[in-house]
């Protein structure tokens, strides 16, 4: 499992942000556990959360073999852009440079393959957990 997350941390895009002079410059993706909505085996680097937009986000996404995200509905488009890995929805697999492009209303649960997923994932609004 260890060179799987190696692998993933491989995949990772270079990270550009706007530096206190006003320049672009490289940040480090870091991550943190992923809560939200009970994901399992995820750790998340935010780009923008919800609570700063007024219910957008945008986040790096890194699942572990075996991660996985609850059924959930979605209040708000969803994009998701598949980096390293697969990606398996109720509704199909997303692979390595595929993206997944879900609209208001839909549900789905979803789970990392063999070898993990790093997607790169925006909400138009909060997913909202749902019970099957």
């Amino acid at each position: 499992m260890e060179a799987t997350l190696k692998n993933l941390m491989q995949a990772l895009p270079t990270l550009l942000q706007e530096n206190e002079s006003g320049v672009l410059a490289e940040t480090e993706i870091t991550f943190t556990p992923f809560q939200a909505i009970e994901r399992s085996k995820s750790a998340v680097h935010w780009l923008f959360r919800p609570d700063q937009t007024g219910g957008t986000g945008a986040a790096i996404i890194r699942y572990e073999p075996g991660g996985e995200s609850p059924p959930h509905l979605h209040t708000g488009f969803e994009l998701a852009y598949v980096l390293e890995g697969e990606m398996i929805t109720s509704q199909g697999s997303v692979k390595k440079n595929e993206m997944m492009l879900l609209t208001p209303g839909s549900r789905h649960s979803s789970r990392s393959g063999e070898a993990g997923c790093l997607a790169l994932i925006i909400w138009e609004k909060p997913p909202q957990p749902i019970e099957e």
